[in-house]
């Protein structure tokens, strides 16, 4: 299918580190020594569209090398760098961390079982207690009223106060996925998505980086709500995302 992407998943626990040239390990086929694999070879073999999934020490020393075989032209696939998605569990300076409160596969578990693994970094777990502290009382009472969590509320002065102070050259707000989530909740849809609108009127990174963690289907689904307040920020929001693919086409032509 056009739409569906090639995985391939590197789960490189107590393998050595990748490699300066960008290579990660593997067994021989009889498993008995490990064997560098170049990530060309990787690159040449899934072709596009893929999404690469580096969950071994040093993975940004795989990033680096395929984003520069892109670059220098040497891919098998040229222009495969906009169809592809890398994803690393650390910098290239950096291992993987060990603890025994965590699973071995920290990154590979925030991608695979993210709500288990959210209910382990303190904002979510505050959240979830916050949440659960009510059940006696609305069992007790069938009058009662829930009260809803603050998470989202925070979060979203978190991201307006990146908004204020945020660049391209500095680090990415953590909030994005979040107010992407927000944006299922009526009560705070409209504040997300004008957050969203300014976020996105950074510049095309922040429209790609956006797009990068799932806003397309997000605003598909909404650009079909009656509701008149959130018409012309969809809009704008949607405008953003015509002309950043407008212009790769032109790019591309």
């Amino acid at each position: 299918m056009p739409s569906q992407r090639v995985l391939f998943h590197c789960n490189g626990h107590g393998v050595p580190k990748a490699t300066v040239n960008g290579e990660i390990w593997l067994f021989n086929k009889s498993y008995t020594q490990y064997i560098p694999l170049p990530i060309s070879d990787v690159d040449s073999w899934l072709k596009t569209p893929s999404i690469y999934v580096f969950d071994c020490s040093a993975a940004g020393m795989v990033v680096s090398a395929f984003i520069e075989l892109l670059d220098c032209g040497t891919s098998n696939y040229p222009g495969s760098s906009r169809d592809c998605i890398l994803l690393a569990a650390c910098e290239a300076h950096e291992t993987l961390p060990q603890s025994a409160e965590f699973p071995a596969d920290v990154f590979t578990c925030c991608l695979t079982t993210p709500i288990k693994m959210t209910l382990r970094w303190d904002a979510w777990d505050m959240a979830a207690e916050i949440c659960l502290s009510q059940l006696p009382s609305l069992v007790e009472d069938p009058n009662a009223e829930f009260q809803p969590s603050s998470f989202f509320t925070e979060q979203l002065i978190a991201f307006e106060v990146w908004l204020d102070h945020g660049s391209e050259h500095k680090k990415p707000p953590e909030q994005l996925p979040i107010v992407l989530q927000v944006l299922l909740s009526q009560c705070h849809r409209f504040r997300a998505l004008v957050l969203l609108g300014r976020f996105l009127d950074m510049g095309p990174w922040a429209v790609d980086l956006a797009l990068s963690v799932g806003i397309f289907p997000y605003v598909l689904k909404l650009l079909q709500t009656t509701t008149p307040e959130l018409r012309q920020i969809l809009v704008f929001i949607w405008t953003k995302i015509l002309a950043l693919h407008l212009n790769e086409q032109l790019i591309r032509v």
